[in-house]
């Protein structure tokens, strides 16, 4: 029988940042299908109400090992339980849960970081800079402290001192790592061998000259890289197709390839790719490396199925069926 699992139901499974260590496995390993063509049913699809301002957003995929999930999200305020994952079971078909997605999407988010953090980051780099205090920046961080061992020092700005110091507290004491709040983004991303971008601007958050040469750079969100920091940069990303030809065209890329300042061409390759050891993450020692986060709709369903099992072990969600018999 199917189960519901609310936002009550999964906050003890967010609770605990060691948990984010068998997320990041399944992540890791559902890149590795991608890249060999294992998974299947990729569609991201908006669709719009009679009033075009009012748009939802519907991702599917087919994990081997994980079954098959379809997330819903509304992408316009006040939609209330419009933001969910359906999961189905791979064989059979049967509906298996539907989870609550909005903090499910914090760990789905994060733990592709992690992945590309222990995949691209240059060797034994042992401190990260973050712009972002919000919901989302604490995913990152969770995921790259748990997939980076070295991961000892973050330094961290938003623009309200209230918010990024109360975020410093709470991240050192959860990961037992040193997290320090500093008062503008330079002081957070000069020298660090891994900057992650985690705001919600779609204009640049940083500055070219701030970045160190053979950084990590993780993008989050459109819009938020400066294009000489593009240009320079060897370009990994989570979903060409997608960045290049999406529902929502990712930036400064798509902007640059009109303008002829950039081309698709010099996209390295995917993020799976690397993983399965097709294309190296750098050519130089000193080549600075952007991973270009888009979401991607097999991390939905490996995070649904992820927090399914969990749900499983202990008993938790409420049963129900759709149909009598």
């Amino acid at each position: 029988m199917a189960i519901i699992l609310s936002e009550k139901d999964l906050a003890p499974l967010y609770g605990d940042p060691a948990r984010m260590d068998d997320l990041l496995a399944l992540i890791e390993d559902s890149m590795r299908a991608q890249s060999s063509a294992a998974n299947g049913g990729l569609a991201r699809v908006e669709t719009s109400l009679l009033d075009v301002s009012k748009k939802y957003r519907i991702m599917t995929s087919a994990v081997p090992g994980a079954g098959q999930g379809m997330r819903v999200s509304a992408l316009f305020q006040g939609a209330k339980d419009a933001y969910f994952i359906l999961l189905f079971d791979g064989d059979k078909g049967d509906l298996a849960a539907l989870l609550a997605g909005r903090r499910l999407n914090v760990w789905r988010t994060g733990a592709p970081a992690g992945v590309a953090g222990k995949y691209l980051a240059p060797p034994g780099a042992d401190r990260l800079g973050l712009i972002g205090s919000g919901r989302q920046a604490r995913g990152q961080v969770i995921a790259l402290a748990r997939a980076l061992p070295s991961l000892r020092t973050v330094k961290v700005f938003s623009p309200t001192e209230a918010h990024r110091a109360s975020f410093a507290r709470e991240l050192s004491a959860a990961l037992e790592i040193d997290v320090e709040a500093v008062s503008n983004a330079r002081q957070a991303v000069e020298a660090m061998p891994i900057v992650a971008l985690a705001t919600s601007s779609r204009a640049p958050v940083i500055e070219p000259q701030w970045v160190k040469p053979g950084a990590l750079v993780i993008s989050i969100t459109s819009g938020q890289l400066p294009r000489e920091t593009v240009k320079g940069s060897r370009v990994i990303v989570s979903w060409r197709e997608e960045v290049l030809g999406g529902e929502s065209p990712r930036q400064p890329y798509m902007a640059m390839i009109a303008d002829g300042s950039w081309s698709a061409q010099q996209i390295a390759g995917e993020l799976g790719d690397v993983i399965a050891g097709k294309i190296p993450a750098r050519v130089r020692e000193q080549e600075t490396v952007i991973f270009e986060s888009v979401g991607m709709p097999i991390w939905d369903t490996v995070t649904a199925a992820w927090a399914y099992r969990w749900a499983r072990s202990r008993d938790v969600g409420t049963e129900f069926a759709l149909e009598n018999n």
